[in-house]
């Protein structure tokens, strides 16, 4: 079927994959801050500054918003019945569960940053190192699997 002949719910289905890769990477974005952060390492961390606390929750906030934002295009039936338009909502939905993960490796070329603290270094590892790296990937993985299912 070539993409002049599909219908909304061929279209629907050939997304399918790219839709739950981006869901499943909507919920890591919009929870992820709150499980890696809501612990002695920051929120409850009483060596962190009050305004270092208030960043972390801006972070952690922005997390929660680009994640249901992710969602919101992911699925959304607007603008999905044209391969052109569910292109343009998985675009949307990828460029906004990427930010988050790129901003994260953004952050160590800051001064004076460190992946972690010094005494969470042995029991925590760096997460943010190893996990933004393969999030922002399949951010842009499925996007390539819609585009190239679409694109057939």
């Amino acid at each position: 079927m070539s993409l002049s002949q599909s219908t909304p719910s061929s279209l629907s289905s050939a997304v399918l994959p790219s839709r739950i890769l981006l869901s499943a990477l909507g919920l890591a974005t919009a929870a992820g801050g709150y499980l890696a952060d809501w612990n002695e390492t920051h929120v409850f961390n009483p060596r962190w500054p009050a305004h270092a606390k208030f960043h972390n929750g801006q972070t952690m906030s922005t997390g929660l918003g680009l994640g249901l934002l992710t969602w919101y295009y992911t699925w959304r039936s607007t603008n999905s019945g044209t391969p052109t338009g569910l292109l343009d909502n998985l675009l949307t939905a990828t460029l906004l569960s990427s930010l988050y993960w790129a901003t994260q490796l953004s952050a160590i070329l800051y001064p004076g940053t460190k992946w972690v603290d010094d005494e969470f270094k042995e029991s925590h590892g760096e997460p943010q190192k190893r996990g933004a790296p393969v999030l922002l990937g399949l951010s842009w993985a499925a996007f390539g699997v819609g585009w190239y299912r679409l694109m057939q």
